[in-house]
């Protein structure tokens, strides 16, 4: 799909930014998109385009990506690319758009070329132990997190004395500050389900490209937590 020249990198931006669209609660959405303005307008200035022609010419690019990697295809199915095109034209209407987009989106989570455990990301290394059908693998790899400050972060809470140590306070906190680097915003706009499950990709990611891939045992103790903490706050 043409995007008029459009770098790849701030394609990469609008693919993160409509997936954190999607991590987003719905009555929330239109407020976070007004946010997120001067994200859209910076963009757009690089590519020497108004907003309005950056994102029309954008977004079909990046919603061509996003079905083409949950379908594991490079030839994405064009109904699709094209339902996801027009929900995301229309995502910042209203409350109502907002919902029809993530509707969309959580059909795509359930296209088998990700979704099922052997075509997911990380399948040999903790993906398989996700009660999420790979929301986020995409999302992890087009946002670029800085993994390396996660993997110190985690090495440093490791050489603490058993007790003492809290996995959650680095990863979920390298969670936040990833996103609030993307978006400029110290508000966040993200639900617990999705910061969680978020959070546990982040780690499988920064574990994958380690030396000291952590244990299976212990991935599967920090998703049990994490889901106990998930519908306490849901709760």
């Amino acid at each position: 799909m043409m995007s008029n020249n459009i770098q790849v990198e701030n394609i990469k931006k609008v693919i993160a930014y409509l997936y954190l669209l999607s991590f987003c609660p719905a009555e929330k959405v239109p407020e976070f998109t007004n946010l997120l303005s001067s994200y859209r307008e910076s963009l757009a200035e690089k590519e020497g385009m108004t907003e309005k022609e950056f994102m029309k010419n954008a977004i079909p690019e990046a919603c061509d990506r996003i079905i083409a990697y949950h379908e594991g295809t490079r030839q994405p199915d064009k109904n699709l690319v094209k339902n996801l095109i027009d929900a995301s034209e229309k995502v910042d209407s209203d409350q109502k758009a907002a919902l029809a987009f993530q509707e969309i989106f959580e059909e795509i989570y359930q296209l088998s070329g990700r979704a099922k455990p052997e075509n997911r990301l990380h399948r040999k290394k903790g993906c398989d132990l996700c009660n999420s059908p790979c929301r986020y693998g995409y999302f992890a790899l087009v946002s670029d997190p800085q993994i390396s400050v996660l993997q110190r972060m985690l090495e440093e809470e490791g050489q603490k004395p058993v007790n003492e140590q809290t996995p959650f306070n680095p990863v979920w906190g390298f969670t936040l500050s990833h996103l609030a680097s993307l978006t400029g915003l110290e508000q966040g706009f993200i639900s617990i389900e999705h910061l969680g499950n978020l959070a546990y990709c982040l780690l499988l990611l920064a574990t994958a490209k380690s030396r000291k891939p952590i244990p299976e045992r212990q991935l599967q103790i920090f998703q049990d937590a994490t889901q106990m903490l998930i519908q306490a706050g849901v709760s």
